[in-house]
């Protein structure tokens, strides 16, 4: 496939062809083009899981600090099982930390350390693999891990200009009128497990009033080093069957409702 733009032909370089470093850096300096609502970052920090130790690539953060992908960046002719899955499977099994989030804040000045600490505190952050070319074998094992693969072709043009054509999945964005995702905590009956900690405003041991069902609820906020929680200050009016979500209002008042 050749592109025309401009007047100017533009070649798909080939997989083999290009240095994964090269890709890399081409990828990140159109970032804020190609994922726009989020904050694409160089992230190579060790993750570990029961799976092992491994060192991905960016990450990618959600302006309002809701959520966060990690990213593997993969060359289409890398080997799915003895390269690509090993990796996948530490990182969506990986231990996330206070450590992880420092690294991202040092590596990108516009971004508050304190909001992604607590996003490191709370859901575990997706897989997204980025590849240069279109595999279709990929796509099924990276899905079943809860993964994505998004594919970011790069041409070039014979006065060595780049443009770039993307396809393949695509991250989700998150409904900026939703706060966080919830659940009363399976293991620790009564506390509501927060996903998206660093929306709620509030820090470690401070009071919050929820509405819900027509009325207000108190909570109160516990830490751990990696969740966080919401505790009832009286009686739990949440039903342990269901998934809550969390909104915020134009004068960022919350309401509690039940997840569709």
């Amino acid at each position: 496939m050749r592109l025309l733009v401009s007047d100017e032909w533009f070649d798909p370089i080939s997989s083999e062809g290009q240095y994964e470093s090269d890709y890399e850096g081409i990828v990140l300096g159109r970032g804020s083009l190609l994922f726009p609502n989020f904050h694409l970052v160089s992230f190579r920090m060790p993750v570990e899981s029961e799976d092992g130790r491994k060192i991905p690539d960016m990450a990618l953060v959600d302006r309002g600090y809701r959520s966060w992908w990690v990213v593997e960046v993969e060359m289409a002719h890398h080997s799915l099982y003895g390269h690509v899955m090993p990796q996948v499977e530490v990182f969506a099994r990986g231990r996330y930390g206070e450590e992880h989030a420092n690294y991202i804040a040092d590596r990108h000045g516009g971004l508050n350390r304190e909001s992604l600490v607590d996003m490191v505190r709370g859901a575990q952050p997706r897989v997204l693999v980025m590849v240069n070319r279109n595999v279709p074998d990929w796509f099924e094992p990276v899905h079943r891990l809860e993964g994505i693969i998004t594919v970011v072709e790069v041409f070039r043009s014979g006065r060595n200009q780049h443009i770039l054509r993307i396809n393949g999945d695509y991250p989700e964005t998150a409904d900026t009128r939703v706060a966080s995702s919830c659940r009363l905590d399976s293991t620790l009956p009564g506390l509501l497990q927060i996903d998206s900690p660093a929306s709620l405003g509030i820090v470690a041991g401070q009071d919050i009033e929820i509405e819900f069902n027509g009325g207000l609820t108190s909570w109160s906020r516990l830490d751990a080093s990696d969740n966080v929680w919401l505790v009832p200050r009286g009686r739990n009016p949440l039903n342990a069957k269901q998934e809550y979500m969390i909104q915020k209002d134009s004068d960022d008042r919350l309401s509690l409702t039940i997840r569709p």
